[in-house]
C-alpha cells in the first residue's frame, strides 16, 4: 500500500529548476532516505509532501487514512509550555479518554448507572490496548536515548538551548508513532552515542519514514530505499547507502553511454538531412528524418557535482602559545562544568571540543573569543593572535550572499566577492537570491566564505558541518588541515571526527 505517491513532479525555486517530471513513492513500512547536494531541493520536497508548499506541476497524494508527522528545520512551537507537557501532548487523545473515564466515575458516585460502567470499562480497555500506562516509560526511553537533560523537562521550551529544544521536538515526533514521518536532518543536535541510539530506534520503527541527512553512516544503518535528486530527476535505488553508491555509479555509466549513442544517432540523421533535403528524389526521406530529429527527447549531458575549493587566510601570531586557559569557569549565572578548565593551544594545533549537547561547548567557544565573560579564571590570547569565529546559528535575512559579504567588506569588488562565494560551492544563479531562501547548507557555505576573508591565527568553528553535503565536508576538512594556524572545532558528525585533531578536549570528563 502506498502511503505517499508523487507523480510527474516539476518544481522550481525562483529561477532554479529543482526537479522535472519526477516520481516518488513510499510504501507502508518503508524506510527511505532522500539524498542530494546542498540546494538540490531536499527540504523543498519535504515541504511539498507535507503540504507546506504547493508544486508547480504534478500531483502529491497522501493515503487518506495515514497520519503524517514532520520534523522541520524551522518548526514553530509554543515556547511557553514545558518540555514535559509538550511531550505528553503526543498522547493527547489518550489523556482525553482518561478524563472521560474519570468524569464517568464521578457521575456514578452521584447516580449509579449500569450503562455508564459498561462505557467506562470499554474506554479503559481502549486505554490499555493503546499503552496508556506505559506513557511515562515511553517518554523516559526517548529522554534517555536522545540525551535530554531530565532537569529540562520542567523548563519551558523557550528556556532551552537550540540543541536541547531540537531533541524535544524529535522526541515528540517519535512518540506520536505516525504512519509516515518526515525527518529533516534529525541528527544535527545529537552526539555520537545518541545518533547510534536513534539509528537503532529507526531500524525497528514499524511505520514509514522519509529521512534527509548528510550523515552517510547513519543513512546506511537506517534505510532500505534511497531516492537521490540527480540532474533534476528523483531516482530510486533499492538498498542502503553502500548499495546506492554502487548502483548510482552504474546508472551514471549507462546514462553517459546513452548520451553518446544518441548524439551519434543525431549526427547521422542530421548529416543525411543536410545532404538530401535539397534533392527532389530524396527530399521526402530527408523530411522524414527531420521529423525524427524534431520529436527526439534529447538527453542532456550529466553534470557531476564539483567539490568546493575552501581555504582560510592565515595571520602569523607573535607568540607560540595562541591561547592559555587557567582555572576557567564558563557559564552565565552559574558554572556549567564542575571542574575548571586548564589547557593551552599552540600555534598550528588542531583541536576538537567534545561533549553532549548543552554541556557548554558553545559557551566555551564564545568565552575564548571574548564574546562573553568567564565566571572565573583566565583566558589569555597570545600576542598578535587574531580570531575568526564561525557561529553555529545566525539569522538569515533578505540580504543576498553578495550583499552579505559586501556589508562586511565594502571595499571588495563584486567580482572578487562572487569568486570567493563560488569557491565555497555557491552557484552564480544563487548569489543574488535572499539568504533566507537558500538551503541550510548553502547558507553555511556563504558564511564560511565570509569567514575565509578574515586573516586569523585562531580559527574557531562551532558545528560548521551542520547541513553541508559530503563534498563540502571533504573540502572543509582539507581547508582545516591546510590552514597554518590553530583550529578549535565542535561537531556532532561522526564522519568528520577523524584522527586529524592534535588535541581533544572532552567536557564530559569535567562534569
Amino acid at each position: 500500500m502506498s502511503i505517499v505517491f508523487v507523480e510527474n513532479l516539476s518544481h522550481a525555486n525562483g529561477d532554479k529548476l529543482l526537479y522535472k517530471d519526477s516520481t516518488l513513492r513510499v510504501n507502508k513500512g518503508e524506510h527511505v532516505a532522500l539524498l542530494g547536494a546542498n540546494g538540490a531541493g531536499k527540504t523543498t520536497l519535504l515541504n511539498l509532501i507535507s503540504g507546506k508548499d504547493q508544486p508547480d506541476h504534478g500531483t502529491i497524494e497522501i493515503h487518506p487514512k495515514a497520519k503524517m508527522g514532520y520534523l522541520d528545520q524551522h518548526q514553530d512551537v509554543d515556547m511557553s509550555i514545558s518540555s514535559e507537557d509538550y511531550l505528553k501532548g503526543a498522547f493527547a487523545d489518550l489523556y482525553k479518554i482518561n478524563d472521560q473515564i474519570q468524569n464517568i466515575y464521578q457521575e456514578m458516585a452521584i447516580e449509579y448507572k449500569e450503562e455508564d460502567l459498561v462505557k467506562a470499562l470499554a474506554l479503559q480497555e481502549e486505554l490499555d490496548l493503546k499503552g496508556f500506562d506505559t506513557i511515562d516509560k515511553q517518554i523516559g526511553n526517548l529522554v534517555s536515548g536522545l540525551g535530554i537533560d531530565p532537569e529540562n523537562m520542567n523548563k519551558k521550551l523557550g528556556q532551552l538551548s537550540g540543541g536541547q529544544r531540537g531533541k524535544i521536538l524529535l522526541a515528540r515526533l517519535l512518540l506520536q508513532n505516525d504512519d509516515f514521518i518526515l525527518l529533516d536532518e534529525p541528527t544535527n543536535f545529537l552526539d555520537i552515542e545518541q545518533v547510534e541510539w536513534l539509528a537503532r530506534f529507526l531500524q525497528s520503527y514499524e511505520n514509514s519514514f522519509l529521512l534527509v541527512s548528510h550523515d552517510n553512516d547513519f543513512i546506511n544503518k537506517t534505510v532500505d530505499i534511497i531516492y537521490a535528486i540527480e540532474n533534476q530527476q528523483i531516482n530510486r535505488y533499492v538498498g542502503n547507502y553502500e548499495k546506492y553508491l554502487e548502483l548510482s555509479e552504474l546508472r551514471k555509466e549507462q546514462y553517459d553511454k546513452a548520451v553518446v549513442s544518441q548524439q551519434q544517432q543525431i549526427a547521422k540523421l542530421q548529416e543525411y538531412v543536410n545532404k538530401n533535403k535539397a534533392r527532389a528524389s530524396t527530399a521526402k526521406s530527408a523530411q522524414s528524418r527531420q521529423k525524427q530529429l524534431d520529436k527526439m527527447n534529447v538527453l542532456e549531458e550529466r553534470k557531476d557535482l564539483v567539490k568546493p575549493n575552501m581555504s582560510f587566510k592565515y595571520k602569523r601570531p607573535a607568540a607560540s602559545v595562541v591561547a592559555e586557559i587557567q582555572d576557567l569557569e564558563i557559564g552565565y549565572d552559574f558554572p556549567l562544568l564542575q571542574n575548571p578548565l586548564n589547557f593551552e593551544l599552540r600555534e598550528g594545533e588542531k583541536a576538537i571540543v567534545k561533549g553532549y549537547n548543552g554541556i557548554g561547548k558553545t559557551t566555551f567557544l564564545k568565552t575564548l573569543a571574548g564574546e562573553i565573560k568567564p565566571i572565573d579564571g583566565k583566558v589569555e590570547l597570545g600576542n598578535g593572535v587574531e580570531v575568526a569565529f564561525f557561529h553555529q546559528v545566525e539569522h538569515a535575512g533578505d540580504e543576498t550572499p553578495v550583499q552579505f559579504l559586501k556589508r562586511e567588506y565594502p571595499n571588495m569588488l563584486d567580482g572578487e566577492i562572487r569568486a570567493t562565494i563560488g569557491r565555497f560551492g555557491i552557484k552564480s544563479n544563487l548569489m543574488n537570491n535572499p539568504m533566507k531562501l537558500l538551503s541550510g547548507g548553502e547558507q553555511t557555505k556563504v558564511r564560511l566564505a565570509a569567514l575565509s576573508l578574515v586573516p586569523s591565527s585562531l580559527l574557531i568553528l562551532d558545528e560548521p558541518t551542520n547541513h553541508i553535503d559530503v563534498l563540502a565536508k571533504e573540502a572543509l576538512l582539507e581547508a582545516i588541515n591546510a590552514f597554518e594556524g590553530t583550529v578549535l572545532l565542535t561537531t556532532h558528525d561522526i564522519n568528520f571526527e577523524t584522527n586529524w585533531a592534535d588535541k581533544v578536549l572532552n567536557f564530559e570528563d569535567l562534569v
